[in-house]
Parts: C-alpha cells; sequence; structure tokens
C-alpha cells in the first residue's frame, strides 16, 4: 500500500513539475505538494518513494550531469525525508500540513539563496507564497474529501447495520437472501433459513425499561455471532427478531446448529445495566431449499417458529414437522 501511495504521488510530483513558473534562472513548481500528500497518507517511505520518481524523471528530462537538477534532487530527497518523518508523529492533521509547508519553504527557499545569492529574494518570497496558499487549498480540499468519503462510508454502514447489535439489518439480510438462494439454485446447494424471537421479550421492557431490554439484545447478538459456525449470516431483522442464513447446510444439519444456539442461549446469564442477571430464552423456527420451495422458504420458516411458540417455546421446529429441546423458561 505505502509503496502504491508513493509511485502513485511520483507521477502527480511528476504532473506539477509540468506546470512551472520561471523566476530569476531558476523554476517554481508544486511538486512538493505530491510528497506532503504521500507523506501525510504513507509515511516516511513512500514520501521517499515519490522523492526518488521526482528526482528520476527530473534527471530523464534535463539530464544527470546538470549542476542545476543535482542540487534539486538532493533537495527533493531531503524534503521527502524531512516531510516524511514529520508526518510519522502523532500530530493533528494541520499541524503535519503546517509543518511540511514550512519545511519545504525552509529547504528550497535554502537552495535559492546558495544557487542565486543576491538575487533570490523574489523566487524565495514567490515560492513562500506558491507553497502557503497551494498547501492551504490541497489541505483544505483534501480534509473535505477525506470527510466526505467518511460520511458516505458511514452512510452505507448505517445502511447495511444495525444500529444497536453490529448486525446486519433487515436489509442486508433481504440482500444475502436473496443472492444465496439465487446461487444455491443455480449451483444445486441448499440453503437453510432459521428465524428467531426471544421468548417473552416484552416483559424485560416492561420490568427492567428499555435500556435493559437494549442490553440484552446486544448480548444475544454476541451470543449468536460465537454460537453460530464463522460463515453463517447473522441478522438482526427487527425488536427482538434475529435470523441465521445457514449456505449449503442440509435441513437436519441446519437443525443441529438451530438446538446449539438455542441450548447456549438458554444456558447463558444476562447482565442487566443496574447488575441484576436474567435468564431467557428464545424460539427457532427452520426451513430449508430445496426440501421447501424457494418462493415459500422465509414463510415456512416463520411458521415453524410460530409453532415453536405455539408449543411452548424455547425450543426448535422445523416446517417438516422435526422439533428438539422442550425446555422451560428460568428467570433469576
Amino acid at each position: 500500500m505505502k509503496l502504491q501511495l508513493g509511485v502513485i504521488h511520483g507521477i502527480v510530483g511528476t504532473i506539477l513539475m509540468l506546470f512551472t513558473v520561471h523566476m530569476n534562472e531558476t523554476i517554481l513548481d508544486f511538486r512538493q505538494i505530491a510528497v506532503i500528500l504521500s507523506a501525510l497518507y504513507g509515511g516516511l517511505l513512500s514520501s521517499v518513494i515519490t522523492g526518488v520518481i521526482i528526482c528520476l524523471v527530473r534527471w530523464l528530462v534535463f539530464g544527470t550531469d546538470n549542476y542545476a537538477t543535482i542540487i534539486a534532487a538532493v533537495n527533493t530527497i531531503a524534503v521527502a525525508i524531512a516531510v516524511g518523518i514529520a508526518c510519522s508523529r502523532r500530530w493533528s492533521y494541520w499541524s503535519k500540513w503546517s509543518v511540511s509547508v514550512l519545511i519545504c519553504i525552509l529547504f528550497t527557499g535554502a537552495i535559492f539563496v546558495f544557487n542565486l545569492r543576491t538575487d533570490a529574494l523574489v523566487p524565495v518570497v514567490s515560492y513562500a507564497c506558491m507553497m502557503a496558499v497551494g498547501g492551504l487549498l490541497t489541505a483544505h480540499l483534501t480534509a473535505f474529501f477525506i470527510r466526505t468519503k467518511a460520511h458516505s462510508l458511514r452512510m452505507e454502514k448505517e445502511a447495511t447495520v444495525d444500529f444497536l447489535t453490529g448486525l446486519n439489518n433487515h436489509r442486508t439480510f433481504d440482500n444475502r437472501y436473496n443472492a444465496l438462494l439465487d446461487s444455491a439454485s443455480l449451483k444445486s446447494e441448499c440453503l437453510s433459513v432459521a428465524l428467531l424471537d426471544i421468548d417473552h421479550f416484552k416483559k424485560v421492557n416492561d420490568t427492567y425499561g428499555h435500556a435493559n431490554g437494549d442490553a440484552v439484545l446486544k448480548q444475544l447478538s454476541l451470543l449468536l455471532q460465537s454460537s453460530a459456525r464463522p460463515f453463517d449470516i447473522v441478522s438482526r431483522n427487527g425488536g427482538e427478531e434475529f435470523s441465521v442464513l445457514f449456505y449449503d447446510t442440509p435441513h437436519e444439519h441446519a437443525l443441529l446448529i438451530a438446538e446449539r444456539i438455542r441450548s447456549a442461549v438458554s444456558q447463558h446469564i444476562f447482565e442487566l445495566n443496574e447488575g441484576q442477571r436474567i435468564r431467557l430464552t428464545i424460539s427457532i423456527g427452520v426451513a430449508t431449499y430445496p426440501d421447501t420451495k424457494p418462493e415459500a422458504l422465509r414463510e415456512q420458516a416463520d411458521q415453524a417458529l410460530y409453532q415453536a411458540k405455539a408449543n411452548g417455546r424455547n425450543r426448535v421446529c422445523s416446517n417438516m414437522n422435526l422439533s428438539l429441546g422442550v425446555h422451560s423458561m428460568v428467570t433469576g
């Protein structure tokens, strides 16, 4: 990644060299802006790679025996190292930018003074103004793009992830379910769906309050993830309703995994915000394609869940009239 950043910004720096300003037998450009960007996001290694690429391109254009080219190359590498070190510090974004621009002005200004002596004042002041304005503008644009990207990622996450539990939300469940069902149909594989519901969850909210209800949902989400297989897809479909997608899993195997999940929940002690400890149970309904037609799969799993509740809760029921685990709910 750092190598890629260095190469990309090296190309950017090369392009920036095309837009030069000739002044007092020297040239001014924004190539070092690319070095700063490379250092900011890739650190010392990236900035050095960027500097080397800029130097190589300059040598190819002006030749290696040109005195000014050699001096410019040394300055570019020195700036790349200094800026890379500065941007590796745990400073704020704006502190890194400010120090980096200052380094560029000081190093390049010293080269101007060394080469031009008494004629260096105008190029130095001009370059300082260019870097100050160009650096400030680039810093603001970069910060804007970063905020925009972060906002976009946050919005995307909020659209696909349940805000409370961190599980997939109903929208993501629908998308994954449809995609897996299509894949299972094309490859002649199985897709099992488990729909589950917390038994008597309303009593938890009524007795202990919604904040404690949320605490239970968070703990349950972690328990579901740890009890299911790593590649199973766990979602919160809404309220106290959850689901697990078992891809390429026959019906009998899906029932065993669902029973393992049910058992883990029934044995777990949920801790509430005020320190109370309670036990809860869940009911689960399971249906499997191709044993069940694809258009009826979710409905059949939901009917199996309804049957599990009607039969006394705290159990796994199959839409094919198989059931496992009959227990009673215990609180404490």
